[in-house]
């Protein structure tokens, strides 16, 4: 996040700003005025009250709060249908905002703290400490969770473990309950490790025992879970994964439209020192690629603009299905509230009044994107692993390539299928094949970038877009996939067995089409099977 006194500061400069231009915004408006007083035509009148508006709002911004009443006097006049009659009331409101801005003082009283913040979720490491007494057993987690991504090391006795945490504090430990110390040893261990903390290590619990006064010992100690033995690796996994999580929480992107720079940039700094993204577009014209190249989650933007409204605008953007959901938010000094209304109607999510406290913009945008976030969530993922589905797997393909072609670079698409997985469902029961496609999924999740994208394209068939990756080096991240995928040991009861994957590769240049694409990877993956499974095939290997 952008360090909070440099936005403070940038908010101060852009104010001065603001005050400096004001001689220049004056001579535009008695230009303005002039020329429509000339013509008496609606085009000039149009602009001169564009110009009237955007003063009023940048006023109200930038704390000059008798400078934007002055002027939303005459804005209001200007859409009298007598205004054209009414020169002189013009000229002398005119006259008005000439004197406001002459008395406008750099010290005026402006709020630029922003008082909200979204709240970080800290960066966990994924250092795990596992105590138990058998040793085969332990040096069997250890490596399970080596699979994931973990760093895990091993210990046999209180004693060790706790001479470790002193030397290097762990995001978790795994503890048996029941050790050669004692029927508790493992709970006592973990009480005396995080006694005076002012942050425990989080912990988990792992036992044989099942009695109710186990499992209150263990919550007494601060266990965040208890397992029952035999440990289910996916559900333990599944806990780890929740409380060593890894990454902070995406920030929302917000684009604002808005023909004035300096009240674009204003907003921008404000929804950045609450830590979103933010991208700011001054011509109405650029907007429909920006969305499409940016994809935000939320638009804010003016009512009056050069060569559209807003409100054309907006109508414009709905009849796009892709963005019937996107979040429009109209924030404008118009306060008129048939105009407000309609603006709403024709595609507006909401309608903000400048001048707008920080607080009171910040929510209403993190409100807004976050359900906008949590609905495109459901609607582009799979129930079952929470992976892309298969129609935004595809968008997502058609936009990597797009962007390639547009900046250059490369986009690598990999298909992957499990082996047998049928024998999986028949031997073991679709529970325990559910329960594999999720340990997959999590493997996929953990093991590649921010920036890749991976979904399950259908049944136990998976897909991967990496951006920016050649055929060599996709290979070799999706062989080492492969083979720590091989290595998972997945349960069934008391059985234990494993099951290995099968990929294909293929990459953008030269094959320039998604579908053309789609279908080398998923030729080079017919060919793995035919091959024997358990292997990837590349376009490159193929003969």
């Amino acid at each position: 996040m952008v360090d909070k006194e440099s936005l403070q500061a940038q908010l101060k400069v852009l104010r001065q700003n603001f005050i400096d231009h004001l001689p220049t915004r004056l001579e535009g408006l008695e230009s303005g005025l002039a020329k429509w007083r000339q013509s008496l035509g609606e085009q000039e009148l149009s602009e001169f009250h564009r110009a009237v508006h955007s003063l009023t709002g940048a006023g109200a911004t930038f704390g000059c709060d008798e400078l934007s009443d002055v002027a939303r006097e005459l804005e209001q006049q200007l859409v009298s249908p007598e205004s054209a009659k009414q020169l002189d009331v013009v000229e002398d409101l005119l006259a008005k905002v000439r004197h406001a801005i002459q008395n406008v003082e750099p010290g005026d009283a402006m709020e630029t703290e922003v008082p909200y913040a979204r709240i970080q979720v800290p960066v966990k490491g994924r250092l795990v400490y596992i105590l138990e007494d058998e040793e085969e057993a332990s040096r069997n987690l250890a490596l399970q969770l080596d699979h994931f991504g973990y760093e895990a090391e091993w210990f046999t006795t209180a004693e060790a473990l706790s001479n470790a945490v002193q030397e290097k504090k762990p995001s978790l430990i795994v503890a048996d309950i029941m050790l050669p110390e004692g029927g508790q040893a493992g709970i006592n261990m973990v009480k005396s490790i995080n006694a005076g903390r002012g942050e425990p290590i989080p912990s988990i619990f792992a036992s044989s025992r099942t009695d109710l006064e186990a499992r209150l010992e263990a919550v007494r100690a601060g266990g965040c879970a208890y397992f029952e033995k035999p440990l289910s690796i996916e559900s333990l996994i599944d806990m780890i994964d929740e409380l060593t999580a890894m990454e902070m929480p995406q920030p929302f992107r917000c684009l604002i439209v808005d023909d004035s720079e300096s009240q674009a940039s204003y907003y921008a700094n404000v929804l950045m020192q609450a830590g979103m993204e933010t991208r700011t577009v001054s011509d109405p014209m650029q907007v429909l690629d920006v969305i499409n190249e940016y994809a935000p989650e939320l638009v804010l933007m003016d009512v009056y603009m050069p060569y559209c409204s807003g409100i054309e605008l907006a109508s414009v953007i709905r009849q796009q299905p892709a963005y019937l959901g996107l979040p429009i938010v109209f924030l404008s000094s118009e306060t008129n509230r048939n105009v407000q209304l309609e603006a709403m109607r024709l595609g507006g999510d909401d309608f903000l009044t400048k001048p707008i406290k920080p607080s009171e913009l910040i929510a209403s945008v993190s409100i807004r994107a976050e359900r906008y976030r949590l609905i495109s969530s459901s609607m582009s993922q799979d129930s079952l692993t929470g992976l892309l589905n298969h129609r935004r797997l595809m968008e997502g393909l058609h936009n990597e390539m797009a962007r390639a072609k547009r900046h250059g670079g490369n986009v690598t698409f990999v298909m992957l299928d499990i082996d047998h997985f049928k024998q999986v469902n028949d031997n073991y029961g679709h529970g325990a094949g559910d329960r594999v496609i999720k340990s997959l999924a999590r493997l996929l999740k953990q093991r590649l970038r921010n920036t890749d994208a991976v979904g399950r394209y259908g049944g136990e068939e998976f897909a991967m877009i990496l951006p920016q990756t050649s055929l060599e080096e996709a290979i070799s991240v999706v062989d080492e996939v492969r083979a720590h995928f091989a290595a998972l040991e997945h349960y069934a009861g008391e059985q234990c067995f494993t099951v290995t994957l099968s990929g294909g590769i293929a990459t953008y240049p030269p094959i320039d089409h998604p579908g053309a694409l789609r279908e080398a990877a998923d030729q080079m993956l017919y060919r793995a099977k035919g091959e024997g499974r358990n292997r990837i095939i590349s376009t490159n290997s193929a003969g």
